[in-house]
């Protein structure tokens, strides 16, 4: 009995030493299971407060203790396998295994919780400033807003969650759009047009985005508009594309496993080049981290040059494009920091076609940051 009291004893304490010593004290870590970069101690400045340091050390500590990813995915692993839940700080179940994002302004948008009428009022006035200086530079603009997941797929998404209202933000935004002369799009007619002959999300996979055979549908219904302006565009077609399927064994940024085919779209022919070098060289970027690319392709001179403003949606989606255009040029909207820097891209790239791109969950994130904007705007005024 003595020695299982002391060999319990022995691994109890190696339950709690070995994580610590296997901590990972390296700078500039990125987490693979989180998609974020780890904490760094914050503790050489003396005027950063206690109770800010040991706050700091807590969050260094949890999420760089050793073990810390295989304990999580063990954990998530077996509240699958035992009780069918997915505990998971990112994803959620719904119906028939039916992954979403667990988030709360996801969450909250479904449920009709987070309308306010003067953010959806500056959301289209900055937008309208965008067109009007657009058409000042001879380019036509554009505003695409993508349906979430759970807005194509709602039949699926979890029970128990309640809804307010038949009014969402999103209906909000587009009878806001319908008060103004700005060019607009919303993809869901042509998304749900597309799910009738087959997925436009997947059921597990990449919770947060369309799959490819969404893109390429959605994409065409873009083209159908661009073309009543600019018929010489030439039309997406599926005869341009390898189509096959990519197997996925875990959720995306995730050890979480699953058993999946998602749709993969690859180029016959590249004509066009890649001008990255170029673009990185003559223009400014607020976060040179996001996503940006430009192709140029000299088979197509005298077809309209397209720019692109855009998040994680269509971030790698360019292949839907630079064979179609003389030139395309695309950046994360991130980097749109006020109407001078969307003036000194129009300047440099002389666009026929600008295009506002972004799908419905990050409404409030790209309002979060017009709000800041235009607040600015007003205090220099």
């Amino acid at each position: 009995m003595k020695k299982l009291n002391s060999l319990f004893i022995l691994l109890f304490m190696g339950m709690l030493i070995v994580p610590l010593l296997l901590t990972n004290v390296k700078k500039d870590q990125v987490s693979g299971i989180d998609n974020r970069k780890l904490p760094e101690l914050n503790w050489s400045d003396a005027h950063v407060p206690v109770n800010d340091r040991i706050a700091n050390a807590e969050e260094y500590l949890n999420m760089r203790i050793g073990l810390r990813e295989i304990s999580l995915t063990a954990y998530q692993l077996l509240n699958d396998r035992l009780f069918h839940l997915m505990e998971h700080p990112t994803y959620m179940y719904g119906k028939d295994g039916w992954v979403f994002f667990r988030n709360d302004d996801y969450v909250r948008d479904y449920q009709h919780l987070n309308l306010d009428q003067e953010l959806i009022d500056r959301f289209t006035g900055w937008l309208q400033g965008m067109s009007d200086i657009s058409r000042e530079h001879g380019a036509d603009f554009l505003y695409v807003l993508v349906p979430d997941k759970k807005t194509v797929y709602s039949e699926y998404f979890p029970e128990g969650i309640n809804v307010r209202g038949d009014m969402s933000r999103t209906d909000m935004l587009l009878d806001a759009l319908r008060q103004t002369d700005i060019e607009w799009m919303y993809l869901y007619d042509a998304m749900a047009e597309a799910k009738k002959s087959g997925l436009v999300n997947n059921v597990k996979y990449d919770a947060g985005h369309w799959n490819e055979d969404g893109a390429f549908a959605a994409l065409r219904a873009v083209y159908e508009r661009l073309r009543e302006k600019h018929p010489d565009i030439r039309m997406l077609e599926e005869e341009q594309f390898t189509i096959t399927t990519e197997h996925k064994s875990s959720l995306q940024v995730s050890h979480f496993p699953i058993d999946e085919d998602v749709p993969l779209y690859k180029l016959k022919k590249k004509k066009s080049g890649s001008d990255k070098d170029w673009l990185d060289a003559n223009l400014e970027f607020a976060d040179r981290n996001a996503f940006r690319a430009r192709y140029v392709n000299p088979e197509n001179e005298g077809l309209p040059k397209l720019l692109i403003f855009n998040d994680s949606y269509l971030a790698g989606k360019q292949k839907f494009f630079r064979e179609n255009f003389s030139e395309v040029t695309m950046i994360h909207h991130d980097n749109l920091v006020n109407y001078q820097r969307f003036e000194e891209y129009l300047n440099a790239l002389e666009p026929d076609i600008v295009i506002f791109e972004n799908p419905e969950r990050v409404l409030s994130t790209v309002m979060d940051t017009v709000w800041s904007f235009r607040r600015e705007q007003s205090d220099t005024d």
